[in-house]
């Protein structure tokens, strides 16, 4: 991560953020865990966005639906609550109409078989 050009500048383009905010992460829950005000499980799970971060600029729509969404992860974790991610709905009302809230990630997943048994 501190590996730097000849002029002695950090290549910040080489930085791999989306490890770098995994580790940050870590290492805080890592420090709660020593001062006893954290005793969950953690593991994070990165993708590099490399062409999705360059494409067009978001719409109204998007800004606006990845606001709430970020609200409503605020919310989940103020509020304790695990398991979840962040869902808006009521999208085609306007916005002041839409609903925030929690899915539990376990309904968005199946169990896979394979050769008759569950893996």
């Amino acid at each position: 991560m501190l590996e730097r050009d000849p002029h002695g500048n950090v290549q910040v383009a080489k930085i791999e953020t989306e490890k770098m905010l995994i580790q940050m992460v870590e290492t805080d829950l890592e420090k709660r865990k020593q001062e006893g005000s954290y005793n969950g499980q953690f593991q994070g799970q990165s993708h590099f966005f490399g062409y999705e971060e360059r494409c067009g600029l978001p719409t109204n729509f998007d800004s606006t639906y990845c606001h709430a969404l970020g609200y409503a992860a605020g919310a989940l974790l103020q509020s304790g609550k695990t398991g979840l991610i962040s869902s808006v709905g009521n999208l085609d009302a306007p916005v002041e109409e839409w609903t925030v809230g929690g899915t539990a990630l376990i309904s968005l997943m199946d169990v896979e078989r394979r050769q008759g048994h569950e893996v």
